[in-house]
């Protein structure tokens, strides 16, 4: 009986045994030390954009300067043919610094910028005299005013003749520009002066180098230049049919003469002939 007894117990405590190594087995697997699980990071950037400064340039037509290889002799009878005509004896040029020009009636932007660029080079060539280089757009507040209209209405003021001015035609024989001012001096019919300002109106039919010739030489005229000539066939002053759009070399040596400072408005063709030539002039006219 003993022994049975001896048996159970040992039977017991091997039992208990293993029930506190299971015990042992499972408090070490619920305090071991955990694993870290990664993380993503999400970083938000906020792209910031480039900025580009652009200055706008502005273009400056290159200028042509044409050869002005002319004796004095030349440019002297070039200036007399070209500022005087037989009815405009004395000189009527306007003072060109500060005065205004203005473009109005059916021009284009093509004109404003052909316009601009010859101002410029006006006050480049012919530094004794100064144009402002923008001229006044759909005004009539101008000292010289380019009116482009349509052929109908130069026709209806053609009409109007001798009252309207000087007509010009192109080689078709359609109107090509009149002049509005050319008035009497003195009431002398033999004699004419050219007004100070006035207005020059110009067929809006005419295209390309055409358009351009009669609107820069409406422009010269009513700076001075109302006569012409037949001994250079490439002046703008020709009196043939040309599309020069500019004046030439002798021309620009000639509009010096005109704003250097020795002749001025209102002198005679003789008196400008004798300054010319060194001699003295006559101040009774």
């Amino acid at each position: 009986m003993k022994h049975i007894y001896g048996v159970f117990l040992l039977f017991v405590l091997l039992i208990g045994l293993l029930f506190m190594a299971g015990c042992t087995s499972s408090t070490s697997q619920s305090t071991s030390t955990p694993v870290a699980t990664p993380t993503t990071q999400v970083v938000t950037t906020t792209a910031t954009p480039t900025v580009v400064v652009t200055t706008a340039t502005q273009v400056i037509p290159t200028l042509t300067v044409p050869s002005m290889n002319y004796s004095a002799n030349q440019v002297d009878s070039h200036f007399q043919d070209i500022a005087f005509t037989s009815k405009t004896q004395t000189l009527g040029q306007l003072s060109a610094t500060g005065n205004k020009v203005a473009i109005t009636g059916l021009y284009n932007d093509n004109d404003v910028s052909t316009l601009s660029s010859f101002l410029l080079e006006f006050n480049t060539l012919a530094p004794a005299a100064q144009l402002p280089t923008t001229p006044i757009q759909s005004g009539t507040g101008g000292d010289i005013i380019l009116n482009f209209l349509p052929e109908s209405s130069l026709n209806n003021l053609a009409q109007q003749q001798p009252t309207v001015g000087r007509v010009n035609k192109e080689s078709s024989g359609e109107i090509a520009s009149i002049y509005e001012t050319a008035t009497s001096l003195g009431g002398n019919a033999t004699y004419e002066a050219t007004s100070r300002s006035g207005t020059v109106i110009i067929n809006n039919n005419l295209t390309g180098d055409e358009r351009t010739h009669y609107m820069i030489r409406g422009l010269l005229y009513y700076l001075g230049f109302v006569g012409q000539t037949t001994a250079y066939n490439d002046s703008i002053f020709y009196a043939g049919q040309n599309n020069t759009t500019a004046p030439d070399g002798i021309d620009w040596q000639a509009i010096d003469v005109m704003y250097a400072g020795n002749v001025t408005t209102g002198m005679t063709y003789n008196n400008v002939n004798n300054v010319l030539h060194g001699l003295p002039v006559n101040t009774g006219f």
